[in-house]
């Protein structure tokens, strides 16, 4: 008898043990699908342009995804990223390997796009080519502002000394809206700028565009923009994480087919206040479609052009570093193209 109630109490606890596992399992799907998706999202951007259309689209609702806008303004993404207040946000891939190697708690799933970064001189200055930058001034943003990063890039791999001593150029950072004016002026001999303000500052000042990663040959091919998450958002929400994704994708695909109708609903909803002609223009020069695998070979690259300069430390793991950052979600294709 004593024997029949020891094998009675086994069973029942192995049924409570069931009933906890299921219980849990339960939970853990209901809180997967409740989980509201925090999105950055900050107007006058053209990089943003597939969240832009799979906002006006209704992509989000198309793939089940509960969201949110979160307008984080300039400068205030990697804080909110850190303390959890956002998922997921669009973001220049050159302007966050020293974040990513400080330990920004971001990985990067998913390319946007390739374009948008070049550096203009005046219409009549004597420089022509990226030789002649030697030993010019130009300026930028700031040190750690996208448009000089890939600027010292293009220019170390060029062979000149971008940095430290003997470096063999100048720099002078101001704000993006002031950059035009001192090239204009001759204060520097050459500036690096994001579109839009590079196209316009192109089509209102007369400059020449001498780097161009939109069309420049060894580039073009090469995304710039990519989508960034919380890496604990990745890890403990991989379907929602998956759903934004191909809401993205989907936004991409959108604006490479549809640049003009893009750039309609640009203006429509006051995302970017331009001529829409000028933001179909810029559109067209970039390839939209938003690749998985391409992210690994925008992360890698910049990382060991920028160690390769000294901008990321040399005892970085790139290897590392790469393995860390790129993930693949599951449920999300390479391309749609």
């Amino acid at each position: 008898m004593k024997r029949f109630f020891g094998v009675l109490a086994m069973i029942s606890v192995a049924a409570l043990l069931l009933s906890v596992s299921a219980c849990k399992k339960k939970d853990t799907a209901k809180v997967e699908g409740d989980y509201v998706f925090k999105v950055n999202f900050d107007v006058g951007y053209l990089c943003q342009a597939p969240l832009y259309i799979a906002v006006d689209q209704g992509y989000f609702e198309e793939e089940g995804l509960k969201w949110e806008k979160i307008s984080t303004g300039d400068g205030n993404t990697m804080n909110l990223f850190t303390s959890g207040q956002i998922d997921g946000s669009i973001a220049l891939m050159i302007g966050l390997i020293q974040p990513l190697a400080n330990g920004l708690p971001v990985q990067v799933p998913l390319t946007v796009h390739t374009g948008c970064i070049k550096v203009l001189v005046r219409g009549d200055s004597d420089i022509q080519t990226v030789a002649g930058l030697k030993g010019k001034t130009i300026g930028g943003g700031g040190p750690a502002a996208p448009a000089i990063l890939f600027t010292k890039r293009v220019l170390a791999s060029n062979g000149f000394k971008v940095d430290g001593e003997n470096a063999e150029f100048e720099y002078i950072y101001q704000s993006a809206a002031e950059l035009p004016l001192l090239l204009e002026r001759g204060v520097v001999d050459a500036i690096g700028l994001v579109d839009p303000a590079a196209q316009i500052a192109i089509d209102n000042n007369g400059f020449r565009a001498i780097i161009d990663n939109a069309v420049d040959e060894d580039y073009k091919d090469e995304y710039c923009c990519v989508i960034d998450v919380r890496a604990e958002t990745v890890k403990s929400h991989p379907e929602a994480t998956a759903k934004f994704l191909r809401a993205m994708q989907k936004g991409a695909k959108f604006v490479q087919e549809h640049p003009d109708e893009t750039a309609r609903i640009f203006v429509a909803n006051e995302y970017v206040s331009i001529d829409p002609l000028l933001i179909s223009k810029i559109l067209k020069t970039y390839k939209w479609q938003a690749s998985v695998s391409q992210a690994r070979s925008a992360l890698e690259n910049n990382a060991k052009d920028l160690q390769s300069i000294g901008i990321l430390n040399a005892d970085v793991d790139v290897a590392k570093l790469v393995n860390d950052v790129y993930v693949v979600v599951p449920g999300v294709p390479d391309s749609l193209f």
